[in-house]
């Protein structure tokens, strides 16, 4: 065997924990959708109406701004976007050269954190606080997409109606017509957590918009939560590759 194949095989990498539990992958989701909400709309209020990571906005208004020749505002949906790419590039790096994903959410954790001293200073809102928080939401998207067997992105929404609508549909309505063809009937697990993440967010964007008119630190709330998603995975059983 050569010499750089044992060293790599010496080496354990944890995957993300995972559970078939209904109820804590309920957890997990509603967690992280609260998150991503709040995160969401800090950066919106903050950032001159910029989304950190809702890409499917900001990329319809680049080319509404586009032709409509605001330029100032075209370079303004063009950096949030560049930032978002750049990010992710940064979020996968650190979750391929970490020994435990799960520290990425640790470190996610700081990251809002610190976003949440920044945007005490309203000068940085566009050339740090932006980036962090569009870092933040990377890792977040780059850890944890997946809860059981159902693969879910808590970041945005437009994706998890679809697939609530077709499992519901699937599920609830046809279920007797595909069980005589012998079709798949979706499970409860992927009717259920599309609708709840969907559900969530409105509620967390509603929550975080009043928080954000009552004090600064809102962005704790996410800090924290995020961490508590870790310790709560910590405790599950994990597997590792080489």
């Amino acid at each position: 065997m050569e010499p750089g194949k044992k060293a790599e095989n010496r080496i354990g990498y944890q995957s993300i924990p995972q559970t078939d539990s209904l109820g804590r992958n309920i957890f997990y989701v509603i967690a992280l959708t609260i998150v991503a909400g709040f995160v969401e709309v800090t950066g919106y209020m903050d950032c001159e109406g910029l989304y950190a990571s809702i890409m499917t906005g900001n990329t319809v208004q680049l080319g509404m701004n586009f032709t409509h020749a605001e330029w100032v505002k075209f370079g303004l949906v063009g950096y949030a976007i560049a930032l978002f790419f750049v990010a992710c590039s940064i979020a996968s790096l650190i979750r391929r050269h970490l020994a435990n994903p799960l520290m990425e959410l640790v470190i996610m954790s700081g990251v809002l954190s610190l976003a949440c001293l920044v945007r005490l200073d309203p000068s940085l809102n566009l050339v740090l606080e932006l980036p962090l928080l569009s870092l933040a939401l990377a890792m977040q998207g780059e850890t944890i997409a997946r809860f059981g067997g159902v693969s879910l992105q808590t970041l945005v929404v437009t994706n998890n109606i679809v697939k609530f609508s077709d499992a519901f549909t699937g599920r609830f309505i046809s279920r007797r017509f595909l069980e005589k063809t012998g079709q798949k009937v979706p499970t409860l697990p992927e009717a259920v957590l599309p609708g709840i993440s969907w559900l969530t967010y409105s509620v967390a964007a509603a929550i975080a918009a009043l928080a954000n008119s009552l004090t600064p630190f809102t962005l704790l709330v996410p800090a924290i939560i995020i961490l508590v998603v870790a310790a709560d995975l910590r405790k599950l059983p994990t597997s590792s590759t080489h």
